[in-house]
């Protein structure tokens, strides 16, 4: 049996998401969300709630990172970055937390969204994400979304991604 870190990123790529591994730096995140990004005028950046500022603070020195984005920017965005507050091994999937200012917008919205995911959270099924001593219980405290690759319906006919939601799922897996 493949360790939790193994199975999500099998299962993330499955589900047409791409995935790197990472070391947990600033200049190793630093570099691959530039990478991720390469090419995109405008960077919407999410502050994080529970990885350390320090990895998020060489990222507003990217080009293109818009700090305090209005309306317009927002709608117009190519790249939204955001932390993941954990991830589902069996199905591949990152899970946002919702409340925290821009988050909602940074990751459903964008084209490209880039999520950055700690390996040591990484649960192997959705409900040990309830469970009240794993996380300091916060899956029971707050609204979440699972992310499970790029968005995607068939609702009409032939398979359509970036309908409704990112085109795009980047998750740098953080060691």
């Amino acid at each position: 049996m493949p360790d939790l870190a193994t199975l999500f990123e099998q299962n993330a790529a499955a589900a047409a998401a791409e995935v790197v591994r990472c070391e947990r730096t600033p200049l190793a995140v630093r570099t691959a969300v530039e990478r991720a990004a390469e090419g995109a005028r405008t960077i919407v950046l999410c502050d994080p709630e529970f990885l350390p500022v320090p990895l998020f603070a060489g990222l507003r020195g990217l080009a293109g990172v818009i700090s305090k984005p209005d309306e317009e920017q927002l709608a117009t965005a190519e790249v939204g970055v955001t932390e993941a507050f954990a991830g589902v091994a069996s199905t591949g999937s990152v899970c946002v937390t919702l409340g925290h200012p821009l988050i909602g917008a940074t990751s459903l919205l964008m084209p490209l969204h880039i999520a950055l995911l700690p390996a040591d959270r990484i649960v192997e099924r959705p409900r040990q994400l309830f469970d009240p001593d794993r996380f300091n219980g916060h899956g029971l405290k707050r609204n979440l979304v699972f992310i499970t690759g790029p968005s995607a319906t068939a609702d009409m006919g032939p398979l359509v991604h970036g309908v409704h939601g990112p085109h795009r799922l980047h998750i740098l897996l953080l060691e």
